[in-house]
This record gives structure tokens, C-alpha cells and sequence, in this order.
């Protein structure tokens, strides 16, 4: 592990066939945070290949960059940047900054996102596109599709999130020892929400975001992409807040069964039997016991 004087930022960039740009992104980042440029923090950087197929491998080694981490297949950016992640922790890193290889986020931005932690007022720091440094014209799809899940990031963590997708995002390494991505794929929300269940201090700020000029994104299933992320946020969500969740939907069983009962006793037949209020009600007090259940497990692995 490295010692420094200053704190020691180690910047990880993800990247699955981006020959083209991943030697001008190191380049740019070199320019800007070493040598005379230095800011009062000391750089490194690292790339994570995730089973590019082209020479985006050899172009980094040839970069004289800190590390060169190759998946021996492409597993996606939740598991590129868990590996930046573990690899920025083993290497000493105070602070874990990702941004990606394609030149979308600006790589000036790099400070940005760790100055606030520098600060001490954030051990989590998402740059936000959407806070005015967006720079072309987003499709609608992906407009719409940031703008929801945005939305939907925000009702789990109860604060306001503005982009739930963002490729650059900075971590103190109190988080880094404890962070945990569970899925392979959607990166930015699981570590927001996992980062506010763990009770880390989360912060937005606004960064440039350039549009794509060559490559593909790793995010290339549009249709099957809520498929996939929705699942692995409700997941999370129950993971950090089982109690929450079990409560309500036994209460709104319990009320359901409850309301079926008046109702027969007020006017007599319906097409609800007994055997239906029964098993509503039942079933609703032991999903309301689940969840106390788990909410004691869940306390006890905190403690």
C-alpha cells in the first residue's frame, strides 16, 4: 500500500473496446492532476479492461499508468468498477475516483468530484449531467429513462437525485472497505443506495457531459435494461430496509382482508368466500413477522 503526505487519489477508468479514446483520456488526466499540474492530492491511474477485444489492453500498458487490470471476458461496468473499487482499496487509496474511457465526462472534472471529500462534506460523491453541464441534446429515451430512475433512486434514499446513471462518481475509503456491488451491471444506483444504507454521506455536483463521439456504451439493451436494473434495486431495497417494506405489504393485506369482512357483514353475499379473508389476513401477519424478523437479523449484522 502506498504512503503519501497528501491524501492518495487513485482515479479507476473502466473500459470495453475503447482503443480510441483510452490513451487520450489518461493523457488528458496526467496533464491535469501530475507533475506541475499537482494539485494537493497525489493521482494515480488505473484501468480496468473488461475483456476488450481490441487493443485497449496494450494501449494503457504502454501508458505508464499505476495498473492495468484485464477481466479475461467482458462481464460488464457493475463488475469492471467493483473490480476499480477493490483494486484502488489494495493499492492504499484515500479516495477511488471512476470515470469512464469515453471522453463523455470531462476528466478536469475529476476534481470536482473529490473536493467535497477532501472537505469532509461528502464520503460519496456522483457527478450529476443533469445539474446544467449536459452538452448535446440526450434522445428522449434516455431522457426519459434517467429522469425515471432518478425519481425512483430518490424515494428509496428519501434525498433528491438527479442522475442516476452518471459514469463519474468519487468514494472516501471508509466506503471503499464496506461497499458492496451485487450485480454485474447498473453500477450508479446500486452505489447509491447501498452507500445511503450504510449511512455515508452522499453528495451530487454538476460535471460536464460531452456527447459520445466514437465506441458503444456499455449500456446497449435498451428494452431489456429495466428488466435488469429494477429487479436488483427493489432487491437492495428490501435488503436495507426490510422492515419497511414487509410492514406495508402485510398492513395492506391485513386491511384488504379486513375491508373484505365488512363488507360481507354490511351486505351479506359476495364473491369473496371466507377461506379468501382468512388466508389475506393470515398471510398478511406473517409477512408483517418477516419482516420483524428480518429487521432484527439485518440490526444484528450492523452491530
Amino acid at each position: 500500500m502506498e504512503r503519501f503526505s497528501l491524501p492518495y487519489v487513485v482515479v479507476f477508468i473502466p473500459a470495453y473496446n475503447e482503443c480510441k479514446t483510452i490513451d487520450q483520456v489518461i493523457k488528458i488526466i496526467k496533464t491535469n492532476y501530475q507533475g506541475k499540474n499537482q494539485k494537493d492530492y497525489v493521482v494515480d491511474i488505473i484501468v480496468i479492461d473488461d475483456g476488450s477485444k481490441d487493443d485497449t489492453a496494450t494501449i494503457a500498458k504502454a501508458a505508464n499508468i499505476r495498473k492495468v487490470v484485464s477481466h479475461p471476458q467482458n462481464k460488464g461496468l457493475g463488475a469492471a468498477t467493483r473490480t476499480g473499487m477493490e483494486s484502488a482499496l489494495e493499492i492504499g487509496a484515500d479516495i477511488a475516483v471512476k470515470i469512464d474511457a469515453d471522453l463523455q465526462n470531462d476528466p478536469k472534472d475529476i476534481e470536482t468530484v473529490v473536493r467535497p471529500i477532501l472537505n469532509d462534506r461528502a464520503d460519496c460523491v456522483f457527478g450529476s449531467r443533469l445539474m446544467g453541464g449536459l452538452q448535446y441534446k440526450m434522445p428522449i429515451y434516455r431522457k426519459i429513462g434517467n429522469k425515471f430512475f432518478a425519481w425512483l433512486v430518490s424515494k428509496i434514499v428519501g434525498m433528491k437525485i438527479t442522475d442516476a446513471t452518471t459514469g463519474l462518481m468519487a468514494f472516501h475509503k471508509r466506503y471503499l472497505k464496506s461497499f458492496n456491488i451485487i450485480k454485474n451491471y447498473n453500477e450508479t444506483q446500486q452505489l447509491i443506495i447501498d452507500s445511503w444504507g450504510k449511512h455515508m454521506r452522499i453528495m451530487e455536483v454538476s460535471t460536464t457531459f460531452h456527447q459520445r463521439q466514437t465506441g458503444k456504451s456499455f449500456i446497449r439493451m435498451r428494452l431489456k435494461y429495466p428488466s435488469i436494473v429494477l429487479p436488483t434495486m427493489f432487491r437492495m431495497y428490501i435488503h436495507f430496509k426490510p422492515l419497511r417494506f414487509f410492514v406495508y405489504t402485510g398492513l395492506t393485506l391485513i386491511i384488504t382482508g379486513i375491508a373484505m369482512f365488512v363488507y360481507i357483514s354490511s351486505y351479506g353475499e359476495t364473491f369473496f368466500g371466507d377461506a379468501t379473508i382468512s388466508v389475506l389476513i393470515i398471510v398478511g401477519f406473517q409477512i408483517v413477522f418477516f419482516g420483524l424478523l428480518a429487521d432484527q437479523i439485518s440490526f444484528t449484522r450492523k452491530r
